[in-house]
């Protein structure tokens, strides 16, 4: 298992073009966020990143993809709950 902690890397966008992000995590579990702080996720129905919210603790896509400026007033450096993360994580494991 690595961990990543801050590393820049490059993913593909299924309906735009490649993107650079912070990502923290591992195999079973990762953050990702803009190089400005924003945490985002990827949106399946647009294919593309999408700045992240936080609902009952879990990210949701704002709908707002990394092309335009952010939503106003998201807070940088989002975090899901424990119970979010260690969900994800368990899901992700049990794959393998």
């Amino acid at each position: 298992m690595t961990a990543i902690f801050g590393e820049l890397l490059s993913f593909d966008q299924e309906n735009g073009p490649e993107i650079r992000l912070r990502v923290f995590g591992d195999e079973f579990y990762a953050r990702y966020e803009t190089e400005e702080g924003y945490t985002v996720i990827y949106d399946e129905t647009l294919g593309k990143f999408t700045y992240a919210r936080l609902k009952d603790g879990y990210f949701v896509s704002s709908g707002v993809d990394l092309s335009l400026n952010p939503p106003s007033g998201l807070e940088k450096h989002l975090e899901e709950s424990d119970e979010a993360r260690m969900q994800k994580a368990e899901k992700r494991f049990f794959r393998h």
